[in-house]
């Protein structure tokens, strides 16, 4: 069985899985306090959007070490990320009635962790870049690369 850390994850696709993931969570918080389960709370679709953004970043770093053409990569996972930042914080404000000002501290926490992501997969892009100047070296120490 080959491990998902060996595939290549297209960032689109987790864009997808990710969208489909938060709709579906904010479908049925709003089906649960509409039928009484769960308190009313507005700021739910805010959290819920903003773990959604979380989890795409984290999982967005992680599958970008086994992806061979790093700059597609690069790029189509920045897309990815504002859209799944920019359509969850519309759905939050549609389905809540409040902006993202009104939100409270989930402001500041879409803002410190839109540039921690861009820390986090510059680091691992470094990472990668350095990883396969290693093997490099070591090849040619070894006398494997001509």
């Amino acid at each position: 069985m080959q491990s998902i850390f060996s595939k290549q994850v297209h960032p689109f696709k987790q864009l997808a899985f990710a969208m489909g993931f938060m709709v579906l969570v904010m479908l049925g918080g709003k089906a649960l306090m509409a039928g009484g389960q769960i308190e009313n709370s507005p700021i739910y679709y805010w959290e819920v959007s903003f773990s959604a953004l979380m989890c795409f970043g984290l999982f967005n770093c992680i599958l970008s070490v086994p992806y061979l053409k790093r700059g597609q990569y690069f790029s189509t996972s920045l897309i990815s990320f504002a859209a799944i930042a920019v359509s969850g914080g519309f759905l939050a404000s549609l389905l809540s009635g409040l902006s993202i000002d009104e939100a409270g501290a989930l402001r500041w926490l879409f803002v410190v962790f839109t540039f921690s992501y861009l820390v986090f997969i510059s680091i691992v892009n470094a990472m990668r870049k350095i990883l396969e100047m290693a093997k490099k070296q070591d090849a040619r120490l070894r006398g494997e690369d001509v």
